[in-house]
């Protein structure tokens, strides 16, 4: 079968170079030779891949916004000290990029799905332009801007984890192969919903396929220089589930659901309901345990609930290991001061946690 794209491209390429001659026999003024040349590379552009309308933020990022400190939050519970971040995550970005390029080893990220809902913490719903000629085109400029900065901020060996449900799951994963290249990267099958988990909670399926599972993207800066850890997954017998230390599996088993995400933050808040769409702390601390090593920095530049910060200190605690971690969030209906900080307050407390959390909050100009 032949290419008829390239046979269509090298006529058209052929048509251009004829015209642009007659151009130059009859002397034609300068700008057609000019619009001729500047034709020239559009034939030779491939046009297979991921193509989206690119939205501009109205956000100011320069030299001049800093990290400033809030003091009176600070925890002082140990030798490690982790960074909690209140305010726009790409311009986050943007500062920690000149301290920390080429130094994260994992970054673990629950994204805004684009579900359309408005009435969970955040601003889900805010990522549709009817002027786009693609639907998906908002979401995908939101992301790719943030995700451009994130590679940047992965060592050689560095991973992130990227959680998404069925609404952007294409969209993100051919995103992930531009930016990574499609042999690095992976998708994982998250089941969120588990009867040893939910017992008794029956939840009505919004339509006649009832949806119980999301993925994680797993991305590799590097997949050939990149060494893994085993992790602990459920693993069902003849005799019952089992959990054991073992190779990553694209189908994760036992590591919590949202429902029992929720009991989590109802075991630190009595309100179990405060965050609508939180993850499981062991679910988020396997993934850091199997791209991690004893010393790396974690990130999660979409904080949220805090999870990643906890399944960082609970697995210091496990194993001994000297991880940060390095959290940022905006402050969207108060998230970060009342429910992403107050998470990390209250289990360094009750775990027993020997961590030490400093607050920032993004500034401009000198602010103190």
């Amino acid at each position: 079968m032949s290419n008829a794209t390239r046979k269509d491209r090298n006529e058209l390429r052929k048509k251009i170079n004829e015209l642009k001659d007659y151009l130059v026999r009859i002397s034609a003024p300068k700008k057609y030779l000019e619009i001729m040349d500047e034709m020239r590379p559009l034939t030779t552009q491939q046009r297979f891949g991921l193509v989206f309308e690119h939205h501009s933020e109205n956000i100011l990022i320069g030299r001049k916004t800093n990290l400033v400190e809030k003091t009176s939050l600070r925890i002082n519970n140990g030798m490690r000290m982790n960074l909690l971040i209140e305010g726009e995550n790409l311009v986050a970005l943007n500062i920690l990029k000149r301290k920390y390029r080429s130094r994260i080893d994992v970054i673990c990220i629950d994204p805004p799905y684009n579900t359309g809902m408005d009435w969970l913490n955040y601003g889900d719903h805010e990522y549709g332009d009817n002027a786009d000629s693609f639907p998906h085109s908002k979401w995908l400029s939101f992301m790719n801007n943030r995700l451009r900065i994130a590679y940047d901020l992965l060592s050689k060996e560095g991973i992130m984890f990227i959680n998404i449900d069925e609404h952007e799951i294409g969209p993100l994963l051919l995103l992930a192969h531009q930016l990574f290249k499609e042999k690095n990267v992976d998708v994982l099958i998250w089941p969120k919903t588990d009867p040893r988990f939910d017992v008794n909670r029956i939840e009505k399926p919004p339509r006649d396929i009832k949806i119980v599972h999301e993925y994680i993207l797993v991305c590799f800066r590097n997949r050939a220089k990149t060494r893994v850890n085993k992790t602990f997954i459920s693993t069902q017998t003849k005799d019952g589930w089992v959990e054991s230390l073992t190779n990553m599996e694209t189908i994760i088993h036992g590591l919590g659901t949202t429902s029992s995400a929720k009991d989590e933050m109802g075991e630190l808040f009595v309100n179990r309901l405060i965050f609508q769409t939180p993850k499981p702390v062991n679910l988020i601390k396997e993934l850091i345990r199997f791209g991690s090593k004893p010393n790396s920095i974690i990130l999660d530049f979409f904080a949220g609930s805090g999870t990643t910060g906890h399944a960082t200190m609970d697995l210091n605690k496990e194993d001994g290991g000297r991880r940060t971690f390095i959290l940022v969030t905006n402050n969207e209906n108060n998230i970060c001061r009342r429910i992403t900080y107050e998470r990390l307050k209250r289990a360094i407390r009750r775990n027993r946690y020997k961590e030490t959390l400093r607050y920032y909050r993004l500034a401009s100009g000198n602010t103190k």
